[in-house]
């Protein structure tokens, strides 16, 4: 278990892992959900550290646009440049006129096309200005807020599930022989994980915060994960944007090339965070 799991972090993270550890992707598509957790737990800790020492809302209205700014480029920094890269990739790939051979030599090519940069930066922005917009409820419901990672890297997880790798090399290569009910059951564990770890840091706050502050936190209406609208939004993003999202790609690399790569993976999470942040504001 602890192998399988630092064998996926070191794949899709820019973390250097210093434990020592055999490198062991056997069941990728059962721990790419629950390596999602790092980003999303990157994402909560800046949240808090704004939230303590700025604020995020009421007259400085600066703030949260500046917490989601440096929430997103520490995400980007630490796990998600690969995925943007493999976006860009994606759609310089197929957004415009190409046959086969030369949709995979652009895949291929680390050079950005004009689609590429379009894609990457309404990419960006979209998440951005979501992100920005949330911070406000984030305070309420930072479990349903923060847990887009997770998310998107189950949405990755399915990719494998529907079709085959193109290359024998690669990410996509080690994701080869994924099964739903790994990537189902890694995604349930990385969120009750997820969820737990968000409660134990927000009573542990509101311990050091009185003990040593004398500030008293409300910690249930500061967590705010089992709410109706909370459950109902998970559920649409667990069974519904995630499997879509998957089978699209899926079936766009399939169709196009014959089987998916590693930039699949990487756009299907980078357009999945972005829906679930879209969810998660309705």
């Amino acid at each position: 278990m602890f192998n399988r799991f630092l064998s996926t972090l070191s794949v899709v993270s820019r973390i250097p892992i210093r434990s020592r550890f055999k490198f062991d992707s056997s069941r990728m598509d059962f721990y790419l959900p629950i390596a999602g957790i790092c980003p999303a737990l990157t994402g909560v800790l800046l949240f808090a550290i704004g939230l303590f020492f700025c604020g995020v809302s009421g007259k400085n209205a600066g703030n949260p646009a500046l917490t989601a700014i440096i929430i997103l480029v520490a995400q980007y920094l630490g796990f998600n440049l690969f995925h943007l890269d493999g976006l860009m990739d994606t759609a310089d790939a197929f957004l415009g006129s190409a046959d086969r051979e030369k949709r995979v030599s652009i895949l291929k090519d680390s050079r950005i096309g004009v689609y590429g940069f379009f894609a990457g930066s309404a990419d960006l922005c979209l998440k951005a200005v979501l992100l920005y917009s949330l911070l406000p409820v984030a305070r309420d419901f930072p479990v349903l807020v923060f847990a887009y990672p997770l998310w998107g890297r189950f949405s990755a997880a399915l990719i494998p599930c529907m079709s085959k790798p193109l290359n024998s090399e690669g990410l996509g290569a080690l994701l080869k022989g994924s099964r739903f009910r790994y990537c189902f059951g890694g995604a349930l564990i990385a969120l009750l994980l997820w969820t737990f770890l968000v409660w134990g840091l927000l009573l542990l706050a509101a311990f050091v915060g009185w003990c040593l502050f004398g500030i008293r936190l409300d910690v249930p209406q500061f967590a705010g994960g089992a709410s109706i609208k909370a459950l109902v939004t998970a559920a649409l993003c667990m069974f519904v944007i995630c499997p879509l999202t998957a089978y699209y790609y899926a079936r766009l690399y399939k169709k196009s090339l014959g089987g998916y790569t590693g930039d699949a993976l990487g756009a299907a999470i980078e357009i999945t965070e972005v829906l679930c942040l879209a969810a998660s504001r309705i």
